[in-house]
């Protein structure tokens, strides 16, 4: 479509679900993907789609999690690319169930998956595009970042921190150049907590949203005419209860 013909995106979470679904849909509209995950072979299987579409793809293993790993992947894109323009905050993970169903561990899993991957990566690339004045840092977060729901304190907690962050962000850096966009979708259909409280066999799952309606989205706002922002785009399958 050539809409971010030789801009650079970085897709966090990109291995599957609504990164992988995100990095494609950001490469067929032009642009050159890093895509960065835990899992190498996913990684790599993501890469050669994404070379067969005529664009670059650098993938990089990490754990977004440890500074080391995100400043590691810096210096990657800064040797294959040299810049990010379109940073795509997409890692998350989750785990239903009553507070005394969660453990310390796993509360820290979550914030830490959620939110401080998302502050160091913003961190890591954020003062180069305000440098430029020029860049878009793009949060894909959730409804449950926009209001309380049972069996998710912990993890509306974690997408509350990251709303919120993304919230003073804009108000930071609207005016230096950069955008920032959130990503509200409600159920999608993914990966997204198998084996931590939802059941891949669950006939609701084919009511959700799919990972490429999400994927739709982050296009549209990263794909805004120069003097025009989306802030927050909130998503809804048609059948999930208010």
């Amino acid at each position: 479509m050539g809409h971010l013909d030789g801009k650079i995106a970085l897709i966090t979470g990109a291995s599957r679900g609504i990164g992988r679904a995100v990095a494609l849909s950001l490469a067929q509209a032009g642009a050159h993907i890093v895509l960065t995950a835990r899992t190498e072979a996913d990684l790599q299987q993501l890469a050669g789609e994404i070379t067969a579409l005529g664009v670059q793809a650098l993938a990089a293993v990490s754990d977004l999690t440890q500074a080391a790993d995100v400043a590691r992947v810096q210096q990657q894109v800064q040797d294959t690319f040299g810049q990010v323009d379109i940073l795509v905050n997409n890692a998350g993970v989750g785990k239903y169930g009553t507070i005394d169903q969660v453990s310390v561990e796993e509360y820290d899993w979550m914030m830490n998956t959620n939110m401080r991957s998302t502050f160091l990566c913003t961190k890591a690339f954020l003062p180069a595009m305000l440098e430029r004045r020029a860049g878009h840092v793009v949060f894909v977060g959730s409804v449950a970042g926009l209001r309380g729901l049972p069996n998710e304190a912990v993890y509306c907690a974690s997408k509350h921190a990251q709303y919120g962050f993304a919230t003073a962000l804009d108000h930071e850096v609207r005016d230096r150049g950069v955008k920032v966009s959130y990503i509200a979708p409600g159920g999608v259909h993914t990966y997204f907590a198998f084996g931590t409280g939802r059941n891949p066999d669950d006939p609701k799952l084919q009511e959700f949203l799919d990972a490429e309606d999400v994927a739709e989205a982050v296009l549209f706002a990263v794909t805004q005419p120069p003097k025009g922002r989306i802030f927050l785009i909130g998503m809804r399958p048609m059948r999930e209860a208010l």
